[in-house]
Formats: structure tokens, sequence, C-alpha cells
């Protein structure tokens, strides 16, 4: 491999030297071919797919919509899908039989239509497994996506709220009750999962027969009969109090007002929607000295087709008037917009997309126009009220920044073929000359950004300007400022398409911005008079409040540090009240009652703290959530204690890789365990890379060969060195020394090992793939335009996982993890070592319940704990608190999808932290101020290493002096620098 490099850098340069020799005629050709139109192989990442749902709709607007058309299609009748058939005794009282419906289980039916038109289709499934995930796949039609929506269609479940044996928690406060699955017989329509458009979608069938073929890809559930409907009409809502009768003149009417709490949930499609605690007085019901559940949480309410139901009663026939007691004071001036339904429905089309304007505080929104309410006529009994986050008011806005990033993706690429990507501020440029519309295209992009923003304006006509989408003034401004002097782009790239604060970066902040709608609720009011009370407290209401909690405050105070009790361990952990508040109820209801061990959790104020706290006497006994540089710090100063001295050592230790407990040793002992583990992974986008028949590359060298065909068409490859501005951290780096067999430190500690010729390979290499191989040096945010297509493939973490599978739901099917690229060995296997960071579990010297410490340190990082938290959080809370265990064995369990699991666990084999030892700090900064010098500045890695092998020995022999294990240029006792092997010595594996 190491030859195939020397030869591609030669051909480089050659091709480096015919170009100085004749710039004029080189540039002259590479801006007439970029001048000239695209040829069929040279478009852009989007166009090598499906048209989107928008598009196909414009391309059908002659095709009719068949009236009245209601087709029921039974797929258990058909043949092909015999394999799958579920008896009708096992079909949950459906009346006949269904299919089976699992992972990469592939459904067959025909669809006969006398004439051709457009069509929704509608499924009646049954949810089989208890997984929190919803269940999806994708659709084709004739062997075809229709187009790209197509390719992730949901299936979501019905949740409630289970309630808690134990309401509230050890200081009073409600405790959020946990979300179970409900199951029934469903109806869903096939629709676009990311919302934007809210209405179902339409397919175009042919005249005769359409084969329609249905794979899952996550998920289990039985699929009964598909309903091939016209597209409905929502009424309006004169022809709604048309269809009832007229109120009746002097009709008695009751004048109480009924009240439903929105935190009583009747149920909801999303278990992570949830109830909050507001310390707002007239929120109901409120204490001072509690807290309570008492209003929907805004911020798991937000994205778009997540729905709550409540129920409504009403003591006779009769029409109604509702109002929801609201709070929306994220989108800044911006409204948010819900889908009313009316017992399953949606009554008339003027609550179809109800705005709810921005608030600072509280509001009462009596749902109607102009100040005149809405009638809603409801007869005697239960009824049901149901809200959907509809998005549709977004998407216009949506596709339109999404097109200009693709064309300043576009743009970009056609500049950099120009100038051979290379910045030079002294060099004069004549874009013009080659792009002579250049300056016109940027105004014009300019100009659709300000159209967009007085459209969007409207939707809250009392300001002159809606804040929240101030972004499309901003990108508007640089296009203008770059269009002035069209020439300087080349050297201004980071405001045009490159840097946090280019206009690019403005365009997909905010797209990711308008694709959430969170609204928190408290009541909802039913009357027929209208009278509601006021929705915030007088001035001496909260005064009043305010006094007591300032009385409140001097005393004990629920999940504080200050609050000590002998007897009780005390366990400091560095993570948010929610996490916090389901340890601390696991921990009482099993730990505790199995140990007898009183625990007491306390909110961490301050990680970096930890130091001075032990110097002060005031450590806790164990400390949680710890990050993974800490316990080293803590252990050289005589301030953590060795866990290997506790029975059980040898068998806890087996759950986790082993190179990950390389940073919590020192000398002979390990100072922590890993309780949490990031992951550094092979994105790709399926769809994209068969469309250019690539495969996902295994290796550095299948990167490197894959780079030509990428970057020909406007794409290209990530690489994490990209994130980081300046400095360049050890995860970033580090993999490419390891890879290549090299290391930080030699044996003794004492100096610095990145000046062998293995380390300098790894880091030469580093280095060429962005002086030669022309990866982007800068990428503000790669989940943008991987979503997005232009970066298709990279190397990303545990954050972008997340990401991309809570709020980049159009790619859902079209995206896979692979394991990091790596180096291939001569004996055929490849070396993909890549540090994981990640936070600790930690026990304090000097502290009076040690064996009790390691008792409950080793309880909460077991299997069975570990699983059960995994899914309590993602269940509670949402796929965003995907809980990243660092155990091996409670990994395989956690509710992820299989195919990403079992790519992480054979990830985490590769495992390999940086070593510890006095000063590597500066080996750290040292290698940044290497890959800086040779990228930026053009020296030679060897010169760049040698000098900085002179300052990083320098720092080790002073702090290896200041530790005492160095002294009067001699060494006084040796440092064993801990590796894979040492920790493979200290335990005896099975």
């Amino acid at each position: 491999m190491k030859k195939t490099y020397q030869i591609l850098l030669i051909c480089l340069m050659i091709a480096a030297l015919l170009a100085s020799g004749l710039p004029g005629s080189l540039v002259q050709a590479e801006s007439e071919q970029a001048a000239a139109p695209k040829a069929e192989g040279s478009a852009d990442a989007l166009n090598l797919l499906e048209k989107t749902y928008s598009e196909k709709l414009q391309e059908w607007s002659e095709v009719p919509i068949i009236p009245n058309a209601n087709i029921i299609v039974s797929p258990a009748k058909d043949v092909e899908n015999a394999a799958l058939l579920v008896s009708l005794q096992d079909s949950f009282n459906y009346g006949q039989e269904t299919l089976r419906w699992n992972k990469d289980a592939k459904i067959t039916f025909d669809i006969h239509v006398e004439k051709t038109g457009l069509y929704q289709l509608a499924f009646d499934y049954y949810m089989l497994d208890d997984s929190i995930l919803p269940t999806e796949g994708y659709l084709q039609i004739n062997g075809q996506y229709p187009f790209y929506e197509s390719r992730h269609i949901l299936f979501p479940s019905r949740w409630e709220n289970k309630p808690l044996a134990e309401k509230w928690d050890r200081y009073g406060n409600e405790l959020l009750p946990r979300s179970q699955k409900v199951k029934l017989w469903q109806k869903v329509y096939a629709m676009d999962s990311s919302y934007f458009h809210m209405e179902p979608l339409k397919f175009q069938l042919k005249e005769g027969l359409n084969t329609v073929t249905l794979v899952n890809t996550r998920g289990e559930l039985l699929l009964g009969d598909v309903r091939v409907e016209a597209p409905a009409q929502i009424q309006t809502y004169e022809n709604y109090l048309m269809s009832f009768p007229a109120e009746e003149t002097g009709a008695e009417r009751i004048d109480t007002l009924l009240i439903t709490e929105a935190e009583q949930l009747l149920y909801k499609n999303d278990s992570s929607i949830r109830a909050a605690s507001s310390r707002d007085s007239k929120v109901t019901p409120y204490e001072t000295n509690k807290l309570l559940l008492n209003m929907i949480d805004a911020g798991s309410y937000e994205e778009g087709g997540q729905s709550l139901t409540w129920e409504l009663e009403v003591p006779q026939d009769g029409y109604y008037q509702i109002a929801l007691k609201y709070l929306q004071n994220t989108q800044y001036d911006l409204p948010v917009f819900r889908r009313i339904e009316l017992d399953g429905v949606v009554p008339f089309r003027e609550v179809d997309n109800y705005a709810f304007p921005y608030t600072k505080k509280w509001r009462n929104e009596t749902l109607g126009s102009e100040d005149k309410p809405y009638q809603f006529y409801m007869t005697k009994g239960k009824h049901t009220l149901s809200m959907t986050v509809n998005l549709s008011h977004m998407r216009p806005l949506a596709e339109d920044i999404f097109a200009k990033m693709r064309e300043i993706s576009r743009m970009t690429l056609e500049i950099k073929k120009l100038t051979g990507n290379k910045l030079d501020l002294y060099r004069d440029w004549n874009l013009l000359e080659y792009m002579p519309e250049l300056d016109k295209q940027l105004s014009s992009w300019a100009d659709d950004l300000d159209q967009r923003f007085e459209e969007i304006s409207l939707l809250n006509p009392k300001v002159k300007e809606i804040g929240e989408i101030v972004n499309l003034k901003l990108a508007s401004k640089q296009l203008r400022s770059l269009a002035k002097d069209p020439n300087e782009l080349p050297n201004r790239l980071n405001l045009f398409s490159e840097g946090s604060a280019s206009a690019s970066q403005l365009l997909g902040t905010l797209l990711q911005s308008i694709s959430e709608s969170p609204l928190a609720l408290d009541r909802i009011y039913v009357s027929q008079d209208g009278k509601l009370p006021s929705p915030n407290a007088g001035f001496f209401k909260k005064s009043g409040e305010t006094v007591k909690r300032f009385f409140l405050s001097f005393t004990k105070q629920s999940y504080s540090s200050s609050n000590k009790i002998n007897g009780e361990l005390e366990v400091w952990v560095n993570r948010p009240r929610p996490f916090v508040e389901l340890m601390q109820k696991m921990i009482d209801e099993q730990f505790t009652p199995e140990s007898g061990i009183a625990v007491k959790l306390s909110i961490m104020p301050d990680e970096n703290k930890l130091v001075l706290a032990n110097a002060s006497n005031r450590q806790p006994d164990v400390a949680l959530g710890v990050s993974n540089w800490i316990p080293y710090e803590l252990a050289i100063r005589n301030a953590a204690m060795d866990l290997r001295q506790f029975a059980g050592y040898e068998e806890s230790i087996k759950r986790f890789s082993k190179g990950a407990i390389i940073p919590f040793s020192f000398e002979e002992g390990v100072y922590a365990l890993p309780e949490t583990q990031n992951f550094w992974v092979l994105f790709y986008r399926q769809d994209i890379l068969d469309s250019l028949k690539l495969s996902p590359p295994d290796t550095w060298q299948d990167v490197v060969e894959m780079l030509p065909e990428l970057q020909r068409l406007g794409m290209n490859f990530y690489e994490p060195l990209a994130q980081y501005k300046g400095f360049k951290p050890f995860n970033a780096t580090t993999p490419f020394i390891y890879q290549f067999d090299g290391e930080l430190f030699d044996e003794s500690g004492m100096n610095t090992a990145i000046d062998s010729e293995q380390a300098l390979e790894g880091m030469k290499f580093m280095t060429d793939l962005f002086t030669i191989y022309n990866l982007p040096q800068d990428v503000p945010n790669f989940y943008h335009h991987f979503r997005y297509g232009t970066m298709p493939v990279g190397i990303s973490d545990f954050n972008t996982y997340i990401q991309l599978k809570a709020a980049a739901p159009e790619i859902a099917n079209t995206w896979k993890i692979a394991l990091h690229p790596g180096v291939e060995k001569p004996d055929g296997t490849v070396a993909r070592w890549a540090p994981t960071g990640g936070q600790t579990g930690m026990i304090f010297k000097g502290i009076d319940y040690a064996e009790e410490s390691w008792k409950f340190l080793d309880w909460w990082l077991s299997t069975p704990v570990q699983v059960e938290f995994a899914n309590l959080m993602q269940t509670t809370y949402g796929m965003t608190f995907m809980w990243n265990t660092a155990n091996l064995e409670a990994l395989e369990q956690v509710p992820w999808p299989e195919e990403d699991k079992e790519v992480i666990s054979e990830q985490f084999k590769w495992v390999r932290e940086p070593s510890r030892v006095p000063g590597a700090y500066m080996v750290e900064r040292e290698i940044s101020n290497v890959w800086n010098r040779v990228v930026f500045n053009g020296d030679n890695p060897r010169t760049a290493i040698d000098d900085a092998v002179v300052r990083t020995n320098r720092e080790i022999m002073r702090k290896m002096e200041e530790f005492g294990y160095y002294a009067n240029g001699k060494m006084i006792r040796p440092y064993p620098v801990p590796t894979i092997s040492s920790i493979d010595k200290w335990v005896e594996r099975k």
C-alpha cells in the first residue's frame, strides 16, 4: 500500500510541474470544462437518486384523482406471501388471516385499478414487538421507487403512560411515569416520514395491474388489508356547521368549565413525549416545595408527526368551544402549527394546520378565527381530542434551502477546480472570465432568500421581521457581499460554503431549526360560555412565591451534594437531573433492598472541582459520569482508589474493551471503570454509493481509490480532523499512528516515540489526505453534509449516530454504518485502532465505605442494570437519550438496530485509548502542530516531527521530575507505560 501511495504522489507531482509551466492553458481548460453543460454522468448527488415527492407531484399535475375510489386488497391471499402467513387464530381477532412482517421480509401484492390516477395507500397493522423503535420499511411500485420518500415508510406505535407503584421520589417530587406500548389493530396511511407533507402520499397507479412491494427494514407487525383510496378533501368550517343541527334559541347552556390537564394523556404516538415540571404557580397542579408534573414538555413535543390524544367528556349534546393553555417561547416570533382532530378526524379545514403564535408567557388560545371561536359539535359522553405536529407550512422554505445548499456546494466544487483548491491571499483570480454569470447567480440566490423571508414573515404580520428566520437575511447579505466582488470568492469561501459562519452553514442551521415545532401545554378547556381563568399569576402571587422559595433555599435541597448523611454512600453524578432521578429510583428499588446499602445521588456541580473536593476532604465516595482523563490525574496525586484490590474485579473488567482501560491505568493499578463509551465508525449513504456502483471502504486504500469518483461529482469523504479548527485532539490523530503500528511513547515513558518510522508513516498519510487527496479541511457539521448528500461517506461518532436517528427521518433507510477504515496487514487483517472516550466511574481514596462503594459501582456497571437503564432512558426520553453503555454484554441487549450493534461491537474490539504519562498533553499538542504545519504551511513532515519531539521530551522530563520519577539527569524509578498487553497480564481471561 505504501508503494501505491508513492506512485500516486509522483504522478501528482508531475501533474503539478506541468501545471506550473502552463498555468493559463490549464486553468482555461478546467474552466471550460466547468462552464460546459454537465454530462449525463456528471450529475450531483441528489440527481443520482429518485425525484422528490414534491417534484413528482409537479410531474403528475395532469394525472387525475379518481373520486370515490375504495379498493381493498388482502396480501395474505397472495400465494407469493405464503411463507409469512399467520392463521386466523393468531391474528388477534382481525377476522381473517394476516401476514407476519419482520426484518427483511418482503410482501408483494397486486392492485387492479380501472383508471390511471393518483391514489393513497392505507394499511391495517398490529404491532408485535415491544421495541421503542418504530417499525419501518420501504415501498416500491412495479419494481421502482415512485419517489425518494417511498424509501422510508413508518408504522407508528401507540403508547400510554404506565402508572408507577411509587409515584414520588425520596424528596417528595413526582416521578415521571413510564411509557408502555398499546397493542391493537390500527390503520396508517403511507406518509412522508419527515412530515413536511402532512397529507398521505399519493401514488400514481396505471390502468390495469400494479404490483406493490413492501420490504421491512426494522420491527415486527401483522399486516392485514391494504386500502387503495382517493385522496380525501376536508370540508370548510361553514360546511361543518351545516352538517349538524342548528343551536336552538334559548336552549339551556352549561356554565361549567370542563378542564383536562394536558399531562393526563389518553395515549401518544411517541414514547418520548413526556410531562415536565414548571415552577410557575399558575401552572396546575403546583406546590411550592415540590416538583409536580404539570405540563407537556415542549422539547419532547416538537418533531413532525408527533401526536397527543386526550379524552374529553361533555354532559349534553351541543356546540362547545375548545381552548388550550400553552407556552411557545422557543421559535422567536414564529408560530408553530398543529393538526387538530376530534374523534379521530379533522372536523374542518381551518384546524388542519392551526397556528399557535410565539408568546413569552403562558397564553389561553381559544380555537377560532379573528376573535370568533369555532363551535365544535359534541354529543353527550366521551370524545377524543388529538393534536399532531404539522410542519407543512415550512415545507416550501425547507425545499428552497435544500436547493440553495446543493447549488452552493456545486459552485464551490467548480471554484476549487479552477483554483486547484489552494488558498493564496496574494494571488488574483479572474473568475468572471470563466464563470461570467457568477455575480448574477449570487445576487439571484440572495433575491430568492429575501423573497422567502417575506413569505414566511406573513405568518406573523404583527412583527417587521421574524427573528427565528434571521439566518435567511444573514445568508442573503453574505451572498450580496460576495456578488460585489466575485473574483475574491476563492479567498472568501469561509463566508460562502466553508466554516460555521458561511452562507451554507447559516442555511443548514435554519433548516434544522424549522424542522422543530415545540409547544408546551398546561390545560385544555371545554366550555359553552368561553370564560377562562387568567393564564398567568398576578404580581402579588408571584412575589409571594418568590419569598417562599427564597426561604426554602436554606433547607435541604434534592440531589444536592451539600447534604451528606452519615451511613449513606455519597455518589456524585455528572449528568442532568432526569438521569439522576431515574438512577436514584433504580437504586432505591433494587440495590438498597438487595444489599442493605443506602445510596444518595447528588448532581455534580463541576467535575473539574473533584481535585479540590479531595484536597478539602469533601470528596464523595463514588463519582459517575467523570471524563476519562480525570481518574489518571487523581490517581497520580494519590486521590483515587485502585480497583484491582477488590474482590470480583477480574470478573467485572471482562465486561469492557481492554483498550478502554488504558487511560485509567497508573503504575500497577486501575483507578476507574468505563461507564459510557463513544465509538468512531464509518457512516455511508447506501443509496448514493449504490448509484455510483461504489462499496463502503474497508481500508484507507479503498478510501483513496473512491475519492476521484466522489470528487468528480462534487462529493467528498469526511475525516474527523476537519471538525476541529486549530487544535487536533488525540481522538482524531492517534488512529493513524496506531493503525500504522506506531506508538506515542517509548517503553520507559521518558520520551515520545512519534519520530519512529511507523508513526512517521501514519502521520504522513494523515496529512496526505488533505494535501494530496483533497479531503476538506474545515467541516463544521458533517451531519448536514451527510444528510444532503454532499459527503455521502465519512467517519464520525455516537453524536452523529443519534442526530441521524432522531433528526433525519427522510434518509432513515438509506444510510448505514460500517467498521472504521484501517490499514491492511500482511496476514490479511485490517488494523482499525481508534479511541472512544466516554465517561467513567471511580472510587475516592480516604473514604469510610470502600467495600460498599465497590459493591455499588460493580452493581451499577453490571449487565442487567445497564440494560434496564438503557431501556428506561430511551422509552422515557426518546432516541436522543440512547445510552451508550461501555458494558459489551449490555450493548448486545440495548434497543438499537441489530445490524448497527454488530458493527459497534466489532469496532469495540479495536478500541485503543492513548496511554497516559506525565506530560502527555504536550504530545497531543505537538501532533496537532505537526498537522497544521504540514497542511497549512507546506512544511516537511519529518522536519515538523523532529521539532515536535524536542519540545515534547523536554516537557515530559519536567513533569517526570515533578512527580518523582526523574532527578539530576537520571531516572529514579521506572514509569510503566500502560498498554493492552499490561491490561491482559492483570486479568486471567477465560
